[in-house]
């Protein structure tokens, strides 16, 4: 039998097939169906996905993806991927529960993730049993690769950011405001453009200035998001994700700080799913 896994943000989807006792890993784009219209989601499956494969068969596709928990979207996904892998046994579930999964297996506790956004929830061991509401790219998404994105934007523009943090986004970016107001307000994906500017924190993850801003949003994921859970000073709490991995330090001392317990730090999820479905 051959099993297809995938890990998918809007950013990138990292993929893994295990057959014949191999694993194979690859990564597509992004797939959310919230930045993607049918067309696109099928057409990037049909480019990033098939051609990697080889024509191998695969019998069934575990998918974990942003914006894979409202119905409507999901089935907009499950309609993409079922043109380009017709024979296939489909499950499509959220990013969220695949986090949880990776964090917690078969064990409950509070599931967080930071990626180009940020989500969390209660998990049973089995199934999500709360989760707070999504805001997003513009409302919320606490301690994410695009909240940070921001608050960079904001420090470049307004000269509030340390001359040396300046000149290297400089010498990396095209900084011109017209530029990228035009990438954010005109073009698609917005929400990815916004959160490569995070980057930065993890080339810098030493600077003051850096390190202040990610306290100040880990700060702010604790008490919007964990806040929402009155269960997170009596469970275990786990997060999936390379901000949280590398300053898992910051992210440690905020959430005792509150009295909460931080019990694992999952920078790739992919290979935790492979374990969990290969139990």
């Amino acid at each position: 039998m051959s099993i297809l896994i995938a890990d998918s943000g809007s950013t990138k989807t990292e993929w893994v097939l295990i057959q014949n006792g191999e694993k194979e890993y690859f990564n597509s784009d992004g797939l959310n169906p919230y930045f993607r219209t049918h067309g696109q989601l099928s057409e990037a499956i049909k480019n990033g996905v098939k051609s990697s494969l080889k024509n191998s068969k695969i019998d069934k596709i575990h998918f974990y993806g942003s914006g894979s928990g409202n119905a409507s979207r999901k089935a907009i996904l499950q309609n993409a991927i079922r043109e380009n892998f017709p024979d296939s046994e489909i499950f499509i579930e959220s990013d969220m529960l695949g986090a949880a999964i990776a964090c917690f297996g078969n064990n409950e506790g509070v599931a967080c993730i930071l990626g180009t956004g940020s989500n969390s929830c209660l998990y049973d061991g089995e199934k999500i049993v709360k989760s707070i509401p999504s805001l997003g790219f513009v409302f919320g998404d606490e301690g994410s690769g695009g909240y940070f994105g921001k608050r960079i934007l904001n420090a470049y523009y307004y000269k509030t950011m340390p001359e040396d943090l300046r000149n290297a986004l400089e010498e990396t970016s095209d900084m011109s405001l017209e530029s990228v107001l035009h990438k954010i307000y005109e073009e698609p994906q917005a929400n990815r453009f916004v959160a490569s500017f995070s980057k930065i924190l993890g080339d810098y993850r030493d600077h003051p200035f850096i390190k202040d801003m990610v306290r100040r949003g880990f700060e702010a994921f604790a008490d919007k998001q964990l806040g929402y859970f009155e269960e997170s000073k009596q469970k275990e709490i786990g997060f999936v994700g390379s901000i949280a991995s590398v300053y898992k330090d910051i992210l440690e001392d905020v959430l005792v700080k509150r009295g909460m317990n931080l019990a694992v730090v999952v920078r790739k999820p992919l290979e935790n799913l492979v374990d969990f479905h290969n139990s």
